[in-house]
């Protein structure tokens, strides 16, 4: 019986390794394309003076997810003419205050709407993965249109939080909320 198990299993978990294999590195690199993605964005958005502590720029992670590994690469990189940290943090506007941006890999609406409370009140640029993330309270949204890698914008939450995105990322944009 264990014969005629493995010869009629085995194969058929052989065949579905490669598909996963192939499955998990289109993953890993979907993940490369939006951290160089989000590390571009950083580069084309104002904030005010006074926001950027000369101690660097602080990009806060809220979990260790694979998008956060992938956006760890560019840590150590230049952005407003400091350099890029990235660091893990709590969702308490205390833990927040050194944060010059937020990023959000998989989180609730209601974490998302605190998050862009917060933003509302002092310029932290809030960054969420999925289709709906800027309707939920990002400012910016991420996620996969036909194996391409988009953006939506929510331009007046930006414009409330301070922050000043430059015309070349409005126009690349997927949709721009006013």
């Amino acid at each position: 019986m264990w014969r005629r198990l493995c010869r009629t299993i085995l194969p058929a978990l052989l065949l579905a390794l490669p598909c996963h294999a192939a499955w998990a590195a289109d993953r890993a690199d979907e993940n490369e394309v939006k951290a160089a993605v989000i590390y571009n964005l950083l580069l084309f958005i104002q904030w005010p003076p006074q926001t950027t502590p000369s101690a660097g720029f602080h990009f806060c992670v809220l979990d260790e997810g694979a998008l956060t590994a992938a956006l760890r690469r560019h840590e150590g990189k230049k952005v407003l003419g400091q350099t890029l940290g990235i660091r893990r943090s709590g969702t308490t506007p205390e833990e927040l205050d050194r944060c010059a941006a937020v990023m959000v890999e998989a989180g609730s609406a209601g974490l998302l709407a605190r998050l862009g409370a917060l933003a509302r009140t002092r310029a932290l640029l809030v960054i969420a993965e999925g289709a709906n993330a800027v309707d939920r309270g990002a400012m910016i949204g991420l996620h996969t249109d036909g194996g391409r890698v988009t953006f939506d914008i929510n331009y007046g939450a930006m414009k409330r939080s301070g922050l000043a995105p430059s015309s070349k990322i409005l126009k690349l944009a997927r949709n721009l909320i006013e």
